[in-house]
């Protein structure tokens, strides 16, 4: 099993050829992608000084320009979905107070596209700037996937976009069907997990392809499950992980998705969508009512997990002895009108026995419901 290595960037721009010729200087910048996406993907701990490098290798072969923000547009592949407004002031004040310390990245398209930079290109709107500085470089082949790898490491990136986004990415390069997806990365993973192989595919995430792929091949796995299970690792994921932690985000009903993008955590979602209406014995509409105002509650209050999941439980709690009182409340009401439709008729032709008995429960009855009306 061969672990990979992160590529000397500073070696590598130094041999880079200096002719002037545009084609030669497309080829240069998309290998020079590549490499700093291979480092994004891996996480390596020397990213930020190799990505200082290359924005000054970008300028030496594209030259930073000035860019009007109105020819700019976002990227439509771009896995961060989420752009929280504290996020954009936090990057409009740094920028008022500073400046623009680096430039956008943008890809050649009818239309200039963001290939890094969109918050930076959000907060500068925001701001009511005109142009921005930028570089420009040609089109990276998969889009998608380069976009991915550049955010997929992130810590700020939540989860409700990471899932969508693995989602995409699976969808466009394997066989099955978007929405088969999920069930079959966990069909699997539940399978190998009863086998106690799970620990052998995640110590393929570090392994070189061929590593992978043979890996795979000794776990008997059908083939819609070993090219999910395949492009995960490519992508540095464990596929458990994946299943267990960021999948069931695509699951979540619309309410508390909407809630992840205002800044909701995850593992805090995970936790409210307990609150549904089966486990409240209600309808959907009453039940995202109470979810509303529960998430309120704990984005106001920045609950941690523990006190979300404590705080889910009692709601779940009050709510089952609500119901049991209105339960009570209704079998005292039915038996009212219960009575209420015994006819003089009815009572004409039962036996004087019975009427003596029915008369001696009613008595019983009153008995007792004068005893609760004191008590009240």
């Amino acid at each position: 099993m061969c672990a990979r290595k992160a590529t000397d960037l500073t070696n590598y721009f130094s041999q880079a050829k200096q002719s002037q010729q545009l084609s030669e200087a497309e080829e240069e910048l998309q290998q020079l992608k590549a490499e700093i996406e291979k480092l994004r993907s891996q996480g390596s701990a020397e990213l930020e000084a190799q990505l200082a490098t290359l924005r000054s290798q970008l300028q030496a072969r594209a030259g930073i320009q000035q860019i009007l923000l109105e020819d700019i547009q976002p990227n439509p592949e771009q896995p961060r979905q989420t752009f929280l407004p504290e996020s954009i002031e936090s990057m409009s004040h740094s920028l008022a107070k500073d400046g623009q310390l680096q430039p956008i990245i943008l890809i050649q398209r009818e239309k200039l596209v963001i290939f890094d930079g969109e918050r930076r290109w959000r907060s500068a709107r925001a701001l009511g700037w005109q142009t921005m500085l930028a570089v420009i470089i040609p089109e990276p082949a998969s889009l998608h996937r380069k976009a991915l790898l550049t955010s997929l490491h992130r810590e700020d990136l939540n989860p409700l976009d990471k899932a969508e986004a693995i989602l995409r990415e699976l969808a466009a390069n394997t066989d099955p069907a978007s929405q088969d997806i999920p069930r079959i990365l966990s069909t699997v993973v539940r399978r190998l997990n009863a086998q106690k192989r799970m620990n052998s595919v995640a110590s393929l995430i570090t392994a070189d392809s061929a590593a992978q792929q043979q890996g795979l091949d000794a776990l008997e796995l059908s083939e819609p499950e070993k090219s999910v299970l395949a492009l995960l690792l490519d992508l540095q994921l464990n596929p458990a992980s994946v299943d267990a932690n960021i999948f069931p985000m695509l699951s979540l009903p619309e309410d508390l998705k909407a809630a992840i993008r205002s800044g909701l955590k995850g593992v805090h979602a995970m936790a409210l969508q307990k609150l549904s209406a089966k486990n409240l014995g209600l309808s959907e509409e009453e039940a995202q009512s109470i979810r509303a105002n529960t998430i309120q509650k704990v984005m106001a209050e920045k609950l941690s997990a523990t006190a979300t999941r404590k705080l889910v439980a009692e709601v779940i709690a009050l709510q089952a002895q609500s119901s049991a009182s209105v339960t009570k409340v209704k079998s005292v009401s039915i038996e009212v009108n219960r009575l209420q439709k015994l006819s003089l008729e009815s009572l004409k032709q039962a036996e004087v026995s019975q009427l003596m008995e029915f008369q001696q429960v009613l008595r019983q009855k009153l008995v007792e419901i004068e005893e609760v009306l004191k008590q009240k």
